[in-house]
């Protein structure tokens, strides 16, 4: 009774401390997630400057007739800002993409050809004023390539920079009257980046889109009623009537040209499942001592335990040169190959090869984990539960007096000498 009472013991000592080890590895794991955080903060600074200077995202308002007049009399005179919206608003955008380098870090941006056209209808106070501006609002300047063209009512317009956009002075013909319609033509070609997006300010908006980016996003208050993405890139398609909408200005739609998941975004991800694998390995290694009478001190844990570490490590480090797929696969067998070289010096037997291949599967379901989304917890949950079922297979026989006990006693003399 008292040698069954001190292996329990013993047993319950040893795995306390491989727990504690297992906890302590949470020390180099955050380390290696600052590391992460600080590479991933540079990326975001590096793209901040790179679009600070290429030009940052877009959003198109317009073009709109914005006027002034004065109500009252002597006194009581107050000047009143109008303004006049499209009746029909038309933009045809082709977009070209391309990916900017600085350092080891890659941007990709945006340049695109806008043609927007439509036409307004005079209302009853703007031709008794006769002079106007026509606006068009865009969020970014610094990304116009050369001079846009502005037109109306056949007559090109001489544009400048605006509050908030571009602007240009319009003069009315003189036998201009309420409800004549000036038909406007806008051309011009701008750099951006991230996103493109545009205010349905006409009474009938429509948005004719092209582009060579194979990851475009569509969002905003409305989607398109058209749309095909394929591996060279998308075409889409808005047609947005004004009845469908409260207030236009507050309403925006368009495409985010997405960036696929960042390497250090991926890499983040990879570092949570860090504990699980490191908790998997120790709890095979501890069956493995029971079944196999051969026992796993405790240097060797801690040994093992910062090579599971080192694997994050040698992650970031290879995935900022290369994709987090071939980084992910170099990593692994890497550790792979040297865990399973030291399980073999340990434990001399086949149970060695098996530990091995469990790192090896870990590895590789956490890289299939990486690439789910709406299932990765079912998948992880799924997989914890098989891993315990093969615990309790390995262990369904064993009884607190069985021998195969005496080795994990006989580790922890050896740690304690």
């Amino acid at each position: 009774m008292e040698k069954n009472n001190l292996l329990w013991k013993n047993m319950l000592i040893k795995v306390g401390i491989i727990v504690i080890i297992a906890l302590l590895m949470l020390i180099p794991l955050s380390m290696v997630r600052n590391s992460v955080a600080e590479r991933s903060h540079n990326h975001t600074e590096t793209v901040n400057d790179i679009t600070k200077s290429w030009g940052s995202s877009q959003v198109f308002a317009g073009p709109w007739i914005s006027y002034k007049y004065t109500t009252g009399k002597d006194k009581d005179k107050e000047t009143v800002k109008a303004g006049i919206y499209p009746d029909s608003l038309k933009y045809v955008v082709n977009t070209s993409s391309q990916v900017l380098h600085r350092s080891i870090y890659d941007v990709p941006v945006y340049t695109s050809e806008l043609c927007i056209s439509g036409s307004f209808t005079l209302d009853k106070r703007l031709p008794g004023i006769g002079t106007a501006d026509l606006i068009l609002n865009m969020d970014d300047l610094k990304g116009i390539q050369g001079n846009p063209i502005f037109v109306l009512d056949g007559q090109e317009l001489k544009v400048k920079s605006g509050d908030k956009g571009l602007k240009a002075e319009i003069t009315l013909k003189e036998d201009a009257a309420e409800g004549d319609t000036l038909p406007f033509t806008v051309t011009m070609k701008v750099n951006g980046s991230e996103s493109l997006f545009f205010k349905p300010v006409g009474s009938l908006t429509e948005v004719e889109m092209t582009s060579d980016y194979p990851n475009p996003s569509f969002g905003g208050d409305f989607l398109p009623v058209e749309r095909d993405v394929r591996e060279d890139g998308f075409t889409a398609k808005w047609l947005i009537s004004q009845i469908t909408m409260a207030s236009p200005s507050s309403n925006s739609f368009g495409v985010r040209l997405v960036r696929p998941v960042t390497q250090y975004r991926q890499t983040e991800r990879a570092t949570k499942y860090g504990l699980l694998i490191i908790f998997l390995v120790f709890i095979a290694g501890f069956v493995v001592e029971i079944v196999s009478k051969k026992p796993i001190n405790i240097i060797q844990y801690l040994v093992i335990g910062a090579s599971l570490v080192m694997f994050y490590s040698l992650l970031l480090a290879f995935s900022d040169f290369l994709s987090f797929g071939l980084s992910y696969l170099i990593a692994a067998v890497m550790t792979t190959v040297a865990l399973g070289g030291y399980f073999i010096g340990i434990v001399k037997n086949k149970w060695a090869y098996l530990l091995t291949g469990l790192v090896a599967l870990a590895y590789g379901i956490i890289y299939i984990l990486l690439q789910m989304e709406t299932f990765a917890f079912l998948a992880g949950t799924l997989l914890l539960f098989i891993i315990l079922c093969i615990i309790m297979l390995l262990t369904r026989n064993l009884k607190l007096d069985d021998p195969r006990l005496a080795p994990a006693k006989k580790s922890i003399d050896e740690a304690s000498e």
